[in-house]
């Protein structure tokens, strides 16, 4: 019981430590976050008349009437890459001896871990929130209501803590920032080898079979499903899964 005591206290110590250094940058959150909003607004502008049945004549309806709803998720997404700096943060500590310090000290290597992955999480948690206010007022309205939005932020939140994991675990594999980075760059081309702009029965070909076995799907699926359509269980069943899928 003391030893738990024990790693809980130094969990919260660590985490603690790790916050301050992001609400210390504050502007190293705008970029992504501008991407994100910007994806939205474009891609709503774009393709909202044609794929939301809302322009004259178009024959398809993606998202019964309100793509907002529909591209959402996509956004969301584009938003957890916030949580790659968790490993950066980690590679910053190795490569200033704190790592070093920490491994001598009585400190579990698990709360070395899980704090930069927590940190990260919080970070797509708050990223995502501020994507969904943005989206609640351009006209987002989850199929499944007002809870909707919180579960689409409980899968953002999952997804973001693996996404981070992912990113911890590079940058103590490479033990530099770099790459860390390039890790992280690696993961972003999953965003669009998915159904991104169109359900995944209308994809085709090599990207139908990339956007199968990508985790990425399930998880926009997911939240789509929560947006769009309702509760359908087993696509929100799987998206949990695949949210996951980056802590195994």
């Amino acid at each position: 019981m003391e030893s738990n005591r024990s790693f809980f206290v130094q969990l919260q110590v660590l985490t603690k430590r790790m916050v301050l250094r992001v609400v210390r940058r504050p502007l190293a959150e705008l970029p992504n976050l501008i991407i994100s909003a910007f994806f939205l607004f474009v891609y709503d502008g774009a393709l909202g008349g044609v794929f939301g049945g809302t322009a004259s004549g178009t024959p398809f309806d993606f998202a019964n009437g309100n793509f907002i709803n529909f591209i959402l998720p996509v956004s969301i997404v584009s938003a957890s890459l916030s949580g790659a700096a968790s490993g950066i943060y980690l590679v910053e500590d190795i490569e200033s001896g704190v790592f070093k310090r920490y491994q001598s000290m009585p400190i579990s290597r698990w709360a070395i871990i899980l704090a930069p992955m927590i940190v990260g999480a919080l970070r797509v948690l708050f990223q995502a929130g501020l994507i969904m206010v943005i989206g609640k007022i351009i006209g987002a309205d989850p199929a499944v209501g007002t809870v909707g939005f919180f579960i689409v932020l409980s899968i953002a939140f999952i997804w973001g803590m693996g996404f981070a994991g992912y990113s911890v675990a590079a940058g103590v594999k490479s033990g530099s920032s770099q790459g860390a980075q390039a890790a992280t760059f690696l993961f972003f081309p999953a965003i669009f080898l998915a159904p991104t702009f169109v359900p995944r029965e209308a994809l085709k070909g090599w990207l139908e079979t990339a956007a199968a076995y990508n985790p990425t799907t399930y998880v926009i699926e997911a939240m789509r499903s929560i947006m769009v359509e309702g509760w359908v269980i087993d696509v929100l069943f799987r998206g949990l899964l695949a949210a996951g899928f980056l802590l195994q």
